[in-house]
């Protein structure tokens, strides 16, 4: 009993959970107030993304540089680290877990080869457990790098009671195909036949190429001698072939910060979990400021509030009231609303989305050289990262200013801010299917065959829990 306990996750977690792998560049400085303060960063692109579990590389930490991020971030983030034997001034993998959405309680971390491999088991929702080998394999020579693959084999053959990982995500600074670098080629034969034994063992797939088998697309940029930029998929998450139904929402994006790498991030879910919808929709804060959403507040609003007015008839009228005009009135505006989300869109937000879509566009355009879509997609990324980090630190200073000016003072931030954040209990409501027609002659005013069959149409019963 008493180990069924401590396998059980005691906080109260969503039932899906956003797993991530960001290469940081080196460890930046702690002074909150210096641009350069790499952890201030991940700690938010970790609120924004939603992102549960964020894998490190190049963290170059150590036991004094965790206590002393700790003890800034420590409401937000717990971290767990390896170092080169050494130095922690190169390489090192560290795990971080935000605090506000993921158990911290009960982890177990294995150190599998130091400064380089990490693998950390948590019991992430109920009785659920996950094993997570985060990587930062070497990238001095493919001799380094085949060696390591190597011995994180022999790790697991020397500890066959460790759990193998479910997933194994970070820079493996290599590529199994030519196609995922650009300029294409070959990488050395011993480094990737090494990976594939240590696939193989470990039961792992390439979770994103095999979600997008004929998709080009990069993670890392890096300037050559000759001044020629060279891109390649360095940053990738593997899984076991065992959970791929339950792994979803594949991302590779800009994460905003000063680094040569793109985040990989995939979204996992309890094999449990009922099948959830798309939720509420929300309107987005900026299209309160739209001039059209404006006018019809105060138009409609105005007639709403003098038909309030209006006294009514004795007998209350059940199609036309109080409740069914504000109804009315809500379900226009948020009719509206929906048109004009999809047209008012904040400059720098639709730059980035251009943006990204034309590398995409043009990294899969079979159409163009080699050397034009090297030209191309350098020119693009470049200023994609720009603006990523141009956003980046909008939302910094956004919350910067909206902190110095209520987080000092009884208010509703100030208490939003202090107080736990949890998982709202999802509601449950069983799905009914509408019998499907039977096919009809024309002489019964339905045509048969293919223009008869009707898919049958969800309802959900409204008093189930």
């Amino acid at each position: 009993m008493k180990r069924i306990q401590q396998n059980h996750c005691r906080k109260r977690t969503t039932a899906s959970i956003k797993i991530a792998a960001l290469n940081i560049r080196g460890h930046g400085v702690i002074n909150p107030d210096n641009p350069d303060n790499k952890w201030l960063h991940a700690r938010q692109i970790m609120n924004q993304k939603g992102i549960g579990i964020l894998v490190i590389g190049e963290a170059h930490m150590d036991a004094e540089r965790r206590a002393e991020i700790e003890h800034i971030h420590g409401a937000y983030l717990k971290i767990y680290f390896s170092r080169l034997p050494n130095t922690a001034n190169a390489a090192g993998i560290a795990f971080a877990l935000n605090k506000r959405i993921t158990n911290t309680k009960g982890i177990q971390t294995y150190e599998v080869v130091a400064g380089h491999a990490l693998l950390l088991e948590i019991n992430w929702h109920n009785n659920e457990r996950l094993s997570i080998l985060g990587i930062y394999a070497p990238n001095a020579s493919m001799q380094d790098n085949a060696t390591f693959w190597t011995k994180v084999q022999d790790f697991f053959a020397r500890n066959p009671r460790i759990r193998k990982p479910d997933l194994m995500l970070g820079d493996c600074n290599v590529v199994e195909e030519p196609m995922d670098r650009l300029p294409m080629r070959n990488d050395t034969n011993g480094a990737v036949d090494a990976l594939d034994e240590l696939k193989s063992l470990l039961r792992l797939e390439d979770g994103w190429r095999n979600t997008y088998p004929n998709t080009l697309q990069y993670t890392f940029m890096r300037t050559t001698r000759d001044q020629t930029k060279h891109h390649a998929r360095l940053d990738r998450i593997y899984n076991k072939t065992s959970i791929s139904d339950q792994l979803f929402e594949w991302k590779i994006e800009s994460p905003g910060i000063k680094t040569d790498h793109d985040m990989v991030s995939v979204r996992y879910t309890s094999e449990s979990a009922p099948m959830m919808g798309r939720g509420r929709w929300v309107m987005p804060p900026h299209i309160l400021y739209d001039s059209v959403i404006k006018d019809f507040i105060d138009t409609e609003g105005r007639k709403l509030e003098e038909s309030f007015e209006t006294p009514q008839d004795q007998d209350w009228n059940a199609d036309e009231n109080i409740q069914t005009k504000w109804m009315d009135f809500q379900s226009r505006f948020t009719t509206l609303a929906r048109e004009r989300t999809k047209i008012v869109v904040p400059r720098l937000e639709k730059e980035i989305r251009t943006m990204a879509n034309q590398i995409d566009t043009i990294s899969n355009d079979p159409h163009l050289m080699e050397d034009e879509r090297l030209l191309s997609t350098t020119v693009l990324k470049e200023k994609l990262s720009v603006l990523e980090q141009k956003r980046h630190r909008s939302t910094r200073e956004m919350t910067r200013v909206g902190n110095h000016i209520y987080g000092k003072t009884i208010s509703r931030y100030w208490s939003q801010q202090n107080k736990s954040k949890t998982p709202r209990q999802p509601l449950t409501r069983l799905k009914i299917l509408e019998p499907e027609l039977p096919n009809m002659s024309y002489a019964e005013g339905i045509p048969n065959g293919n223009a008869a069959e009707r898919e049958p149409t969800a309802r959900y019963e409204t008093n189930s829990q």
